[in-house]
């Protein structure tokens, strides 16, 4: 399981709808919680081992992902 892949960060993106919180921080949240839970339970997701973005890139990890190096775990930024 993966977090919802975003092109980058933005500040401005609202959490809320009036008094509700948005759909796409509600899908971001559930992903999040799901992803927590799992890895609690023991059940970490496998990870591509990078040297860096680019590495991680060209091995196929999206912009906002996790991969790793040796036992370092990145975000993919670029």
């Amino acid at each position: 399981m993966t977090l919802p892949a975003k092109n980058k960060f933005d500040p401005a993106q609202p959490v809320t709808q009036g008094n509700n919180a948005s759909q796409n921080f509600r899908d971001y949240m559930t992903k999040l919680d799901a992803l927590v839970t799992s890895m609690s339970q023991g059940n970490a997701p496998t990870l591509i081992n990078a040297v860096n973005d680019a590495a991680a890139a060209t091995a196929g990890v999206s912009v906002g992902q996790f991969y790793r190096n040796g036992n370092v775990i990145h975000v993919r930024l670029v």
